[in-house]
């Protein structure tokens, strides 16, 4: 069995070469045959130079496409039938890509997500409020507790990844898109604890702009799959507000509020219906009952 680990990297001179030390280490020590894919997505600190491994696989995108991207191009040219993502910026340690890759194969799981939840967690507390709430949305949505939505070091069955290929953004939603599509049509995915280190060189992240950008992802990808988890709860709340204004309008006020009262419970009919008829398309195109 042959493992392919990407490694999306965008002006990451600083810690590429220990990340790619470090990985080859750990991977000499197993029975696996395995292939280091680097993705230069348009660098411009000559992080591909610094790569003195020449076994490594560099690919290079002419300009900065995005972290999604970069696994989008590494997956199309990985022949290995598991794949291990992980960064550049030293913030994941090669030493648990093999108790990931053993957990994947051992537990016949799908997906094995290194899950930032170890003892030594070097997340900014800045972050923190906005990443626990995008997870508890998600968890609340899929219907199942998510430890970490977005963790950027994880292994995976290749051939459950390239299912939902189409679907991959290219910026950093890639994981999360990946989690949800997994967890939302039944894959096996185990959720591992490890640690986050403190990051080599600088964050490319942008906190509002990709929180904003995360929250509608998680709908978009649960509607996708499964429409009645979003659809149905606004229904009954719409309903629930229905009867709340009829019922504070009689006993509050001189009149019943009928007009805002029909208005409100129509539209929690036309949702209701519209996620029914969402789940029946979606189901034909899944081949489900």
């Amino acid at each position: 069995m042959k493992i392919s680990i990407i490694i999306p990297a965008y002006n990451e001179v600083a810690g590429i070469q220990q990340c790619i030390t470090d990985l080859v280490a750990e991977m000499e020590s197993l029975d696996y045959q395995y292939e280091i894919i680097v993705v230069d997505d348009g660098s411009s600190d000559c992080t591909a130079e610094a790569i003195r491994d020449e076994s490594v696989q560099i690919l290079r995108h002419s300009q900065n496409r995005g972290y999604g991207a970069a696994l989008k191009t590494g997956l199309k040219y990985a022949t290995g039938e598991l794949i291990a993502i992980t960064d550049a910026d030293g913030t994941y340690a090669a030493s648990n890509i093999p108790r990931l890759l053993d957990l994947l194969v051992q537990g016949q799981y799908d997906m094995v997500v290194g899950a930032r939840t170890g003892e030594d967690v070097n997340i900014p507390w800045v972050r923190r409020p906005l990443k626990w709430l995008l997870t508890m949305f998600a968890s609340l949505l899929v219907g199942m507790r998510i430890p970490d939505l977005n963790s950027g070091q994880r292994v995976f069955c290749r051939d459950a990844a390239l299912e939902f290929f189409h679907l991959y953004p290219n910026g950093f939603s890639f994981t999360s898109t990946i989690t949800l599509a997994m967890l939302t049509n039944d894959y096996y995915v185990f959720f591992q604890p490890i640690n986050y280190l403190p990051r080599i060189g600088r964050s490319k992240i942008k906190p509002i702009q990709d929180t904003i950008s995360f929250f509608l992802l998680v709908i978009r990808i649960v509607v996708y799959f499964k429409p009645l988890k979003v659809f149905l709860p606004l229904s009954l709340f719409l309903f629930g507000l229905a009867l709340a204004v009829l019922l504070g309008s009689y006993f509050w006020m001189d009149r019943v509020m009928d007009i805002t009262t029909v208005i409100i419970a129509m539209a929690a009919v036309q949702i209701a219906a519209t996620g029914l008829l969402a789940d029946v398309i979606t189901k034909m195109r899944s081949g489900k009952p």
